[in-house]
């Protein structure tokens, strides 16, 4: 008797699990363009800088969801060439207007200068006619401050 209602409770257990659940939205993610950003005319070697990037969700139905900044590499000039891009979640279900351009907003992420080299930034502007990923590039000298106070580059 044990082991029948063990087996009842298993089958309605499992048949009470539905993997197509029609009611759960159907969330994408894609990117959003970088718009502005306020990284400084140079770095001074060992300091930490937090980045402020100005975003355009590509539509109304668009929510923002991060920042992804990578590193093209672990080590030598990869490693200071960093790709930033805006990402947004997109919601199927949603009633909204997927051709109108969405909010603006701002995000930050923090760099920890740790290399006396050029520290250059793509950010994510968008994707060209053959769906191409286009950069805003922007190179950061880095110069270290002795200390007498004068720079040295």
């Amino acid at each position: 008797m044990k082991k029948i209602v063990l087996i009842l409770l298993a089958v309605v257990g499992l048949s009470s699990c539905s993997i197509n659940d029609d009611e759960t939205p159907n969330i994408e993610y894609e990117l959003a363009e970088i718009t502005a950003n306020d990284l400084p005319d140079e770095f001074e070697m060992g300091k930490t800088y937090t980045v402020t990037v100005t975003y355009l969700l590509p539509s109304q139905c668009n929510t923002f969801a991060g920042i992804d900044a990578r590193r093209a590499g672990n080590t030598g000039p990869e490693r200071r060439q960093i790709f930033i891009a805006a990402v947004s979640r997109f919601v199927n279900s949603t009633e909204c207007d997927a051709q109108t351009s969405g909010n603006s907003g701002t995000s930050t992420f923090t760099i920890t200068v740790d290399e006396n080299e050029d520290y250059t930034f793509y950010f994510w502007t968008g994707t060209n006619a053959a769906d191409e990923p286009l950069y805003d590039e922007v190179t950061v000298p880095v110069v270290d401050i002795e200390t007498t106070g004068t720079l040295k580059k």
